[in-house]
């Protein structure tokens, strides 16, 4: 994942509330274009923290069942402040709505107190179209769980 958005999952309930920070720092590359004389963190990658959050939110709540869990539908997006180098988003995702394989998310990303950015999230939980013999769904299982361990420590994979 080129862009990782979520530094740390500082409290989990798996499928029902996440919380985690993601600090701007200064050097990241896509600041350079955003904007040179007042680089502040895209709309755009502050949707995609709450996005990585809620799928980190569902995998765990299914223990990591469904490998692919893909964004449907974004609602009620909201942009509310910018965020500079050096300023921490919280980041809130809470499941709100369970219909079959698809989860609602509501989404929020705050800096001290203040929205920067919230949503709607709807995600489907699927499974990809290849052969079972080809393994592909749970070899997606296996490197999910390994790259939740990586990330976020044994703490946050046995909360």
């Amino acid at each position: 994942m080129k862009y990782r958005q979520i530094d740390k999952i500082t409290h989990l309930e798996p499928g029902k509330k996440l919380t985690a920070v993601r600090t701007l720092r200064g050097d990241e590359e896509y600041l350079k274009d955003h904007f040179p004389r007042f680089p502040v963190m895209p709309g755009v990658m502050m949707l995609e923290a709450l996005h990585q959050a809620a799928v980190w939110l569902i995998r765990t709540g299914d223990d990591f069942q469904s490998p692919l869990v893909l964004l449907r539908e974004v609602r009620s997006v909201k942009f509310g402040d910018f965020l500079a180098p050096d300023e921490t988003l919280e980041i809130t995702v809470e499941s709100i709505k369970e219909d079959g394989n698809r989860t609602t998310v509501k989404a929020t990303a705050t800096k001290q107190s203040r929205v920067t950015v919230s949503a709607r999230l709807v995600l489907e939980r699927c499974e990809s179209d290849d052969p079972q013999r080809l393994g592909t769904d749970e070899d997606v299982r296996r490197r999910s769980r390994k790259q939740f361990r990586e990330l976020f420590g044994d703490v946050a994979a046995s909360a």
